[in-house]
């Protein structure tokens, strides 16, 4: 129960200064640069202590599942995490460069809800076909049946599909494209330490009849 309610606390905290960063960064309001850095530094710490809390804790130590690094929100959340302390780094504290002038018509935050919905829908499709299946969306646990009905018939990785776009969307909306640009850094990440290691788990279990699933359905669109 301790564990629960510290999650929850650590959780509460963490949007509460990503919201109390953001709410100032998009109000356009003028704050001394060190404020500015420490409102983003406290966020980005935060979110870290979050993934770290939530790793440690609740990601299990062994598994007779794809020996997989975490959680993949975890790692996605992560990435977003590392794209905000860039973005705040080298806005407030080094200023090397700037983002090319071509990217700003992204910041949108009308496309960028959109990307968020359209994402939540994938999810949505893709939880609904393992409760199908009576199976758990966690790749931590033991897979008993080879999904390949719904969304899965079609794209094999729909809900890493969803947190790569998730992230996307956020840092369009948010105005803040370190973030979305780090989607990219999710998605090699959940490829390489995921994906792969999970294809080789399906492989071993399900032999040729998933090599027939892989040969009919993309990996990710």
């Amino acid at each position: 129960m301790l564990k629960r309610y510290s999650a929850y606390l650590i959780l509460f905290s963490m949007f509460y200064y990503y919201y109390d960063f953001f709410n100032w960064y998009l109000s356009g309001e003028q704050l001394q640069i060190e404020k500015a850095f420490s409102k983003g530094a406290t966020a980005f710490i935060v979110a870290l202590v979050f993934i770290v809390y939530i790793h440690i804790v609740y990601f299990p130590k062994l598994t007779m599942s794809p020996v997989i690094p975490t959680f993949p929100p975890l790692i996605m959340l992560f990435s977003l995490n590392i794209g905000l302390g860039v973005g705040i780094t080298n806005l407030y504290l080094l200023q090397l460069y700037q983002l090319p002038i071509v990217l700003d018509s992204l910041r949108s935050p009308v496309l960028g809800v959109g990307i968020i919905i359209f994402s939540f829908i994938l999810i949505y499709f893709s939880v609904g076909v393992f409760r199908q299946n009576n199976e758990d969306p966690n790749p931590t646990t033991v897979t008993d049946t080879l999904i390949t009905s719904g969304i899965f018939k079609h794209i094999r990785n729909p809900m890493y599909l969803s947190l790569a776009l998730f992230q996307f969307g956020v840092g369009i909306a948010l105005s803040f494209l370190h973030i979305s640009l780090m989607s990219i850094v999710t998605g090699i990440l959940l490829h390489f330490f995921v994906i792969l290691k999970e294809e080789n788990y399906l492989k071993l279990k399900f032999g040729l009849k998933y090599e027939d699933y892989q040969k009919n359905s993309r990996r990710w669109i």
